[in-house]
């Protein structure tokens, strides 16, 4: 019998192993990306390409990375995000929320929740008009898959082996796969053209092609984070990871709590990390700690751990799981894509104060591929975060992520079907996104929205 201790010993090994693959591959990428001015051009990000290539050098292309290692590599992405998110609020300052803040925060839960009432009431209806040989349950994938993502459909198996149609757990990751693929390429087709026509905040079609500097040399290198504690003491670097990990402890804590008192146990971790982030952050500014949490610290976490989520999920996504029920699974994305769309362009401007696109474009990748391709997308428009876009969607998580996107009411569809039929069905969830929609135009408009932002 193998000691635990070696299996434990193998498993952190191979998980250092992989996670300097993905190392590997982003500074390939990285210098890829600084000799082809058409990427630099089209906005393409390090971490976008270096994905590209672990998929191309993946068990589904070239067949130099292993399925095995592939599919350790594409656990990182569930993790990473709980990192991403237990950083959002670590470190920010009181004063950076107003009611402005807060006021966008109720908006884009309006946008998310419409949203997602939109993705399973409008397949439910069309595979009540036109796919009619399609299993029922076949209507609530395009909401586990473009809002819930891999990790939704993952956890929905179980459900649908209960209900009868185990297929669903495959189709899920397809659709999922699907998603994703739309949220990258036509986020970045999006961000381009929003670059063009000036409704970006930071990044302009001119700082783009020719000011931005993306080297800096000796003398020109700009400050990522302040030491706020004596190396004699600790690594600052260090300790602030330690509150991150403090974060997360403290999010499993409140998960585990509640599945105690409910009985629910598939609550996502990852808002609830930045719950605890966002407590500690209100503890420390009451005690000694308010002067040692360096904001920009977090941030460089935040950003590594986004990178390495990028990379992950991009490369491991699951090319054969796409040809099958290629059909269906096509006319759900394109009638839905071009919805969110809808969304994106006509809704975002005129119920954001502020920074409509950034805001929009967060939302717009989370909910078609998972949180970290809305925040790809931001990053890509904003590098340094310098607008409240990231923020903002953070804050409105905890009333999300539990509910819609993979949460308790995304795990309510496949049995909501099966008991109300396809078109009662489609009818109230399309009827729901449209009052929430009826409740933003009353509430929440703007009644001279301005797109151009510059």
């Amino acid at each position: 019998m193998i000691p635990v201790e070696k299996i434990a010993g193998s498993q952190v090994g191979n998980m250092l192993y992989y996670i300097s693959v993905i190392g590997l591959l982003l500074v390939i990428a990285t210098i890829i990306r600084l000799k082809v001015p058409l990427l630099r051009k089209a906005f393409i990000p390090a971490s976008l390409l270096a994905g590209l290539i672990g998929l191309a050098l993946g068990p589904y292309a070239l067949k130099v990375i292993p399925a095995d290692m592939m599919s350790s590599i594409g656990a990182l992405p569930g993790h990473m995000i709980t990192i991403v998110f237990s950083c959002m609020l670590l470190g920010v300052k009181q004063e950076e929320k107003d009611k402005t803040m807060m006021r966008d925060v109720a908006a884009g839960l309006g946008w998310l929740y419409s949203c997602s009432f939109m993705q399973v009431g409008v397949p439910a209806l069309l595979c009540a008009l036109f796919l009619t040989d399609i299993n029922p349950l076949f209507a609530s994938l395009t909401e586990i898959g473009f809002a819930g993502g891999h990790g939704t459909a993952g956890g929905m198996a179980a459900v649908f082996d209960e209900l009868g149609w185990p297929d669903g757990a495959s189709l899920g990751s397809t659709m999922a796969t699907i998603g994703l693929l739309i949220g990258i390429f036509t986020g970045m087709i999006i961000i381009n053209y929003g670059v063009r026509k000036k409704y970006t905040q930071v990044i302009t079609e001119n700082t783009a092609a020719k000011k931005e500097k993306e080297v800096f040399s000796q003398g020109e290198r700009l400050s990522s984070s302040y030491a706020t504690i004596s190396y004699d003491v600790v690594e600052p670097f260090a300790f602030h990871l330690g509150i991150v990990g403090i974060s997360i402890l403290v999010g499993r804590l409140i998960v585990y709590v509640f599945g105690l008192a409910t009985g629910y146990t598939k609550l996502p971790l990852f808002p609830f990390a930045m719950i605890a982030g966002y407590l500690i952050n209100i503890i420390a500014r009451h005690t000694l700690l308010k002067d040692m949490f360096d904001r920009q610290t977090f941030q460089r976490i935040q950003g590594m751990a986004l990178e390495i989520l990028i990379v992950a999920a991009m490369a491991s996504i699951k090319i054969p799981i796409v040809i099958e029920y290629i059909i269906p699974i096509l006319l759900c994305c394109a009638v839905v894509t071009a919805l969110m769309l809808f969304w994106f362009f006509y809704l975002s401007p005129r119920i954001f104060s502020e920074s409509w696109f950034e805001q929009g474009i967060i939302r717009y990748g989370a909910f078609c591929g998972v949180a970290a391709v809305g925040y790809m997308l931001l990053r890509t428009i904003d590098p340094k975060m310098e607008t409240r876009a990231g923020s903002i969607y953070a804050l409105g998580c905890p009333l999300m992520s539990p509910f819609i996107g993979g949460g308790l009411i995304t795990s309510m569809w496949p049995a909501l079907i099966l008991n109300m039929g396809l078109i009662p069905f489609g009818l109230l969830t399309c009827a729901v996104s449209v009052a929430i929609l009826v409740a933003l135009r009353i509430f929440l408009w703007n009644k001279n929205p301005k797109k151009t932002m510059h």
